[in-house]
Parts: C-alpha cells; structure tokens; sequence
C-alpha cells in the first residue's frame, strides 16, 4: 500500500514538475504570432526614412512602435518628418540610446517568451556581418557598440538576456513558432571562425529554445559580401548571408522560397547561380520535416529582375583601386554593374498588416509591375485576415537590406 501511495505521489510531482518546465521554458515566436511592440530603424537621410515613415503609417494604428535615438535633435528632426506624413507622433515610444540603431533586425533584440508571457531578449555575439573576416580589418569601436544594443535596451526594458558567444543576426535565422529554425551553414560558419556546426547548432538552438535545425548550404551570391567583384563585372550590396532575403515562414508547415525566372537567370551571373541555389534550397525542404514528423508546403514567390535594378559605372583608376586584383582583366571604360538588395521575400508580418515590397514605376517593364500584382495575391491568399501594404524599399536596399531588416517584432 504505501509503494502505491509513493507511486502515485512521485508519478504526480514529476508530471506537475514537467508542466511547470514546459510552462516556464522559452521559445521564439513566429513573427505572425500577436505582436505587443514593433522596433522599427531610423536613418539619417530623407530618401530612406520615407521609407521608415511609410513602415511607422502602416504599423502605429495597430501595433505599438518604438524607435530609439542618439540625440534629441535626431528625435525632434525625426518627428517632424512623421508630422508630415499625418503620423501621430505622440502614440510612438522612443528610446535613448548611445547611438541610433538601423538595422534593427539584426543588432536589436530579438524576443523569446514562455506560456507566462515573460520575456528575455537573446545576446548573440556580434561581428559586424563578417565584414572584419572579410576585409581583414578590427571591427572599431562604434561596431562593437552596435552590436552591444540588444543589451542596452534589454537593460532599459528590465528583461532579462540569454546570451551566447556564438554569432547570428536576427535576419539570419527564420522559425515556424514550433520548434524549427532555419539558417544558412556558410553564413554561420562565416561569422563563427574556428566553430563546428554541430556547435552553432548547439548555441542556436539553446538560446532560441527550439529542437529542430534545418540548415541550407549556401547563401545566395545576390546577398554575399566580398572585398571584390562577385562575379564576372557584377558586385552586390547585403547583409552577407541573410535567410530573410530567400526563405519565409509563412505559417507552421509553409515555407515561402523566392523563384528566379528561367529567362532572367540568363541575362546576369548573380541570378545564373542563385537559381541553382534556390533550386537546392526547395529540395532541403521537400525531404525535411517539423518537429511532429508533417511534412512542409512549398509556396515560391519571384524576384526582382536584377538587370533592371543594377547600378551601371565604367571602370576607371579610382573605381579599380576598389577591387584590387579582382578587376585586372577588365579594362578602363568597361561597364561594372552593382546590384541593391532587392528582394520581395524582406517582408514583414504584424498583427493586422503584411508590409511588402512593389517597385514598378513608370519607364520599368511591365513584368516588374506584375511580380508587383503576384506578390501581393500570394500574400493575401497566405494571410487573408491581414492587409497587405505594398511600400517601395528601394532606397533601404541600395544600403543592403530591406522592410524586415529594419524591423524587429517584440511579442505579445
């Protein structure tokens, strides 16, 4: 009698000690899960805050938006801006800061939560994008100083950090909110020199609370920072490596994977290369699975045409001196051609809004002005209790990133 008594009672305070666990550990949401707050970067320049202040319109009347700032003069500049915009200023929060963070996806918080609701912000290492172990350089002090945000505004806010040495960016890692995540293997062992990925593995999954990895192997050449031409006479401008440039969640079993046009991969190198990849990237997915064993569904969505978007420049003395020895074979007056970070997988969900890229206008091809059009319906046939809200990123990619890059979501 009293084995079954202890029976009982031990088999009762393990489950019991077992919810609780459950209760009490963290996960990282998915971004179309409620939203409390959203960070969204401020820049410098008029051309892209217009940019900024299209994503605050869309946001502010549903979702609280926070933005920091360096100086007061920078938040009153700023606001008046917005004023011009009919943006009512006085519902935005904003937070002081040693310095004005942009790229909010990447260097600002990135929230987990536990069924309580409690929240910490995770503290990856940082390393300026793998910019130093690509040119080789220090990273200087206000790089280190932005890669320490996270923390500033975790102290600020009163939440508690999980931290870890090994290195990501918030734009670098994609989860469906139910154990999985996704990153890119070169991207991770780029910014982790010296590190197994069994060990980022280890470090992402840890602080992420997930229990399932889906790596793909490399990055796309469109988003690949190197100190010369990428390819041929085309160079690029990104984040290094980014997923939210070419895999989305767009739900717990649907995955959205950006789709080069067959014609198109032929008319430049970058998008000849990345077609293969993306290719490659749709068949990790069709032999993966959630952590319940459920397969994954397959939405692709196009991209933009990258022969419309380049920058063309003739080579000269000054512009060879950029590319070192990469450009030797290409001769004074020769026609170099740089890409921005165009993208339509940079969107971005909120509580009642998908925010988008369109970039047709007048004197494009009319295909751009239908991806434009496709887009947008797959969108909202994939979140039809959300509006989609188109906004012209341009100006935001020709710096190397887009809508989500400057956008952090903090839970509800």
């Amino acid at each position: 009698m009293r084995k079954t008594v202890f029976l009982f009672y031990f088999l009762f305070g393990l489950s019991f000690f077992l919810s609780a666990q459950k209760v009490d550990s963290f996960r990282l949401p998915a971004e179309w899960e409620p939203q409390q707050a959203v960070w969204v970067g401020v820049f410098p320049t008029a051309h892209r805050d217009t940019v900024t202040a299209k994503i605050i319109e869309a946001l502010y009347t549903s979702v609280q938006v926070r933005l920091n700032y360096s100086n007061e003069t920078v938040k009153k500049e700023f606001n008046q801006f917005l004023a011009g915009f009919e943006i009512d200023t006085s519902r935005l929060q904003w937070m002081q800061d040693a310095l004005s963070n942009v790229w909010v996806r990447d260097t600002g918080p990135i929230f987990v939560l536990n069924q309580k609701g409690q929240q910490k912000i995770i503290d990856f290492g940082w390393a300026e994008y793998g910019h130093h172990y690509v040119y080789k350089t220090a990273m200087s002090l206000s790089d280190i100083e932005r890669g320490e945000s996270d923390r500033r505004i975790a102290a600020a806010l009163q939440i508690p950090t999980v931290s870890t040495p090994i290195v990501a960016e918030g734009g670098a890692l994609e989860t469906n909110g139910q154990g999985v995540l996704v990153s890119i293997k070169e991207t991770a062992l780029q910014r982790n020199p010296g590190k197994t990925l069994a060990e980022i593995e280890k470090a992402y999954l840890n602080v992420t609370g997930c229990q399932k990895m889906i790596w793909l192997n490399k990055m796309l050449l469109h988003d690949k920072t190197m100190p010369s031409l990428l390819i041929d006479h085309w160079t690029s401008t990104g984040a290094n490596g980014h997923i939210d440039e070419a895999v989305r969640f767009v739900g717990p079993n649907t995955v959205a994977i950006a789709s080069i046009d067959e014609e198109e991969s032929k008319n430049n190198p970058i998008s000849a290369v990345d077609a293969n990849t993306l290719t490659a990237y749709c068949e990790v997915f069709k032999n993966a699975t959630d952590v319940h064993g459920k397969p994954f569904r397959i939405i692709r969505i196009p991209s933009p045409d990258l022969n419309v978007f380049a920058v063309r420049y003739k080579m000269n003395p000054f512009i060879r001196k950029q590319f070192a020895d990469s450009a030797v074979t290409i001769k004074d007056g020769e026609t170099i051609f740089h890409v921005p970070a165009v993208s339509y997988m940079n969107f971005f969900i909120s509580n009642n809004v998908v925010l988008s890229a369109a970039y047709w206008k007048e004197g494009m091809p009319l295909k751009e002005k239908k991806k434009d059009e496709a887009v947008k319906n797959i969108l909202s046939k994939l979140f039809p209790d959300k509006k989609i809200i188109q906004i012209n990123p341009l100006p935001v990619n020709q710096m190397g990133g887009g809508i989500h890059c400057i956008t952090q979501q903090q839970p509800q």
